[in-house]
């Protein structure tokens, strides 16, 4: 397994399809290490609870709400959970994975972001979960760089890809 980074990382986002759609500024949003995707819409959760079991066979998502941007084109959350959005598609083929990771700007500002794997074989627009911790609250404006994707090349394609509900979500 290795980091792809740096020129191999530009070179996959020539493939057919690219590893990633919609980079408004390559030259700001790759990195080092990996590519930071932007925040596209903040939804907040209902009321209900989700549930979670072994086999999927009981899983309820809860629903969400978009937050309609404010008046100066961006969101002010308060503490606590929203599911958000990014702009970026990202298709993960057979030999690779991607794992994501908070910008230290956003933690810095009493914010998180929970991630699940990119598995291999995933394609869509992805959401995460977003935690409000400061006390005072965070303010995001449209396409903020929140999160950094950082992809790995697996030694031989994975003997099962991904096709679960969230596929091209």
């Amino acid at each position: 397994m290795e980091l792809i980074a740096g020129k191999s990382l530009r070179r996959c986002l020539e493939w057919n399809p690219p590893l990633l759609e919609g980079l408004r500024d390559p030259d700001l949003q790759i990195q080092m290490n990996g590519v930071d995707l932007t925040l596209a819409e903040v939804a907040r959760f209902d009321d209900a609870p989700g549930r979670v079991d072994f086999d999927n066979s009981g899983r309820e998502i809860p629903a969400s709400r978009p937050l309609p941007p404010r008046a100066d084109g961006g969101w002010r959350l308060g503490p606590g959970a929203f599911w958000i959005r990014y702009h970026e598609v990202v298709n993960i083929p057979p030999d690779v994975f991607a794992i994501g990771r908070t910008r230290s700007s956003l933690l810095r500002s009493g914010a998180h972001i929970g991630t699940a794997l990119w598995d291999s074989g995933y394609s869509g627009r992805s959401g995460s979960l977003l935690t409000v911790h400061h006390p005072a609250g965070i303010r995001l404006t449209p396409r903020a760089r929140v999160l950094q994707l950082v992809f790995f090349r697996l030694d031989r394609p994975a003997d099962r890809l991904y096709s679960g509900a969230y596929q091209n979500e």
